[in-house]
């Protein structure tokens, strides 16, 4: 029987699908060249890492929308403000950074995404320079991302070893502690 707070299953569902997904689009560039002989050329590599980008965006309005809709589980003691504060805010940054890097990915582009080999998502036309700014922030972002995601993983691998709380059992499939 579980005695500790639980995220509802389609958060969770959402949650790993999206760290999944998130961590296929790091892997692509930074293994561009072994991976671009593997699946066709470097074309290839990017369709896959823009269409990807673009799930991850509309994943992450619908984990917003579920969020709202359902709330969260108080997984952190009233107590612990600090904590709280440091977890939110985290949280709400991964969030931010999860809408912003696809739509900076796209902005920064002046060609069409072919989503999946199945749509082509027609480019934005913008002034000259301003391509190279959606890079600057697709780029710092990505990195910002990637920090952070690292502080989320470090958090609450943190939480299950020194602190021995449900933090971590509240995103994993109840199951598993039955």
């Amino acid at each position: 029987m579980k005695n500790y707070p639980q995220y509802q299953p389609k958060q969770k569902w959402i949650h790993w699908i999206t760290a999944l997904l998130v961590l296929i689009v790091i892997i692509l560039p930074l293994a561009r060249v072994t991976l671009s002989q593997l699946i066709g050329g470097m074309a290839n590599l990017f369709v896959i890492h823009k269409s990807l980008g673009v799930v991850i965006f509309f994943l992450t309005l619908w984990r917003i929308y579920v969020v709202i809709k359902q709330g969260v589980p108080e997984v952190l003691p009233k107590h612990e403000k600090l904590q709280r504060i440091l977890s939110k805010s985290v949280q709400g940054l991964i969030y931010i950074l999860l809408l912003i890097l696809p739509l900076s990915g796209y902005l920064m582009g002046s060609r069409a995404i072919d989503f999946l080999w199945l749509i082509t998502i027609p480019p934005v036309t913008l002034a000259e320079g301003i391509h190279s700014f959606f890079h600057s922030v697709h780029i710092f972002s990505a990195y910002a991302l990637i920090a952070l995601l690292c502080l989320h993983i470090f958090a609450a691998i943190y939480h299950h070893i020194w602190v021995k709380d449900d933090v971590l059992k509240a995103m994993l499939p109840s199951r598993w502690f039955n």
